[in-house]
């Protein structure tokens, strides 16, 4: 739902419209991954893993609600969540069904950032 990202050695473009765009110099990006437990009410994606079940009504202690008889299990799932900030106001969070995949961008992310700031 936010703008799309395009990524170069140095930096990136976020766009939004021919009005609204930006270039983030990839020094002054803070990148961040970490999982997220996410309870999945529509249809869980092929990629993702389920990781654990609630209840659509549930008590306190985590069993189900017995008082509604039509009282079904909704499944949760792992994504894995990327997020972008910037000292001058980008705040972004992505979402992925795929939490090992984005793992991978991640760490060689990071890996990357490294070698530009000149820590590596």
């Amino acid at each position: 739902n936010g703008a799309d990202l395009y990524f170069y050695p140095g930096f990136i473009i976020m766009y939004d419209t021919k009005d609204r765009f930006g270039i983030i110099d990839m020094k002054e990006l803070q990148f961040n991954f970490l999982p997220v437990r996410f309870i999945e009410r529509g249809v869980v994606p092929s990629d993702a893993k389920v990781i654990d079940y609630t209840w659509d009504k549930v008590n306190k202690n985590g069993a189900p609600d017995k008082r509604f008889r039509d009282n079904f299990q909704i499944p949760i799932v792992r994504y894995g969540a990327i997020t972008l900030r910037t000292a001058a106001g980008v705040n972004e969070e992505y979402e992925f069904s795929n939490y090992e995949a984005a793992e991978l961008f991640s760490a060689a992310f990071i890996d990357f950032q490294k070698v530009i700031k000149g820590g590596f």
